[in-house]
């Protein structure tokens, strides 16, 4: 993971929080609408130029793997975790996409249950389609074991060094490669932590399944 401090000015940051508050009033949740948040960091040179340059480092890492007929447009998600979102809280999985953008906006204020991000150190080698959505299966049906046992099995990781929590702060933002890191985040007990993820470059390895799981979490 890389990390880019000081991109967002606090007060753009501060305007787009006032907007999630008008949009979903006091409990919002995960959403799509994370196009409009997208749009007003776009409107800052710094934002701007760090998601070009970015950008062109994936698709010219990507063409080295023989990746050159990717999608352009990103995938935006506004992710709001906080008590009433616990379902989505000790959740790993890959990405499907080859690059993310990770924007902080909010942060919990439980210094324990604080909703940070959790990444594997081991990274996935080598993919194949049918090696991905078998990989998605076997997320699908841990996502749906009790919380309890989903966060006993994230704490268990981070006591033996299988994976590292990532502190961050709003107006930075973080690259990292979710398509080959596996991550997952801490469950948030009090107040709300509020993130902007942007995804880009779905290489096509999950036979669909991907949008039929886009499409459920957002029905």
């Amino acid at each position: 993971m890389k990390s880019f401090d000081d991109v967002v000015p606090l007060e753009t940051i501060s305007q787009i929080n006032h907007l999630i508050d008008q949009m979903f009033g006091e409990t919002p949740q995960r959403s799509l609408s994370g196009d409009k948040i997208a749009e007003i960091l776009r409107q800052g040179e710094a934002f701007r130029e760090l998601e070009r340059s970015i950008c062109a480092n994936a698709r010219a890492m990507a063409a080295n793997y023989g990746l050159t007929n990717l999608p352009p447009e990103p995938y935006h998600v506004l992710r709001c975790a906080s008590r009433s979102a616990l379902v989505e809280s000790h959740c790993r999985h890959y990405d499907s996409h080859l690059l993310t953008l990770l924007i902080p906006l909010q942060l919990a204020p439980d210094g324990v249950h604080n909703g940070d991000l959790v990444m594997y150190r081991k990274p996935r080698l080598s993919v194949t389609t049918v090696s991905n959505v078998i990989c998605k299966l076997r997320h699908g049906f841990l996502h749906s074991l009790p919380l309890s046992w989903r966060s006993w099995h994230t704490l268990h990781d981070l006591r033996v060094g299988n994976c590292k929590r990532i502190p961050v702060k709003p107006g930075s933002v973080y690259e990292f490669n979710g398509f080959a890191l596996q991550h997952a985040n801490l469950d948030v007990q009090n107040g709300q932590r509020r993130t902007l993820l942007i995804h880009y470059y779905d290489p096509g390895h999950s036979l669909g399944l991907s949008a039929v799981l886009r499409r459920g979490r957002n029905a």
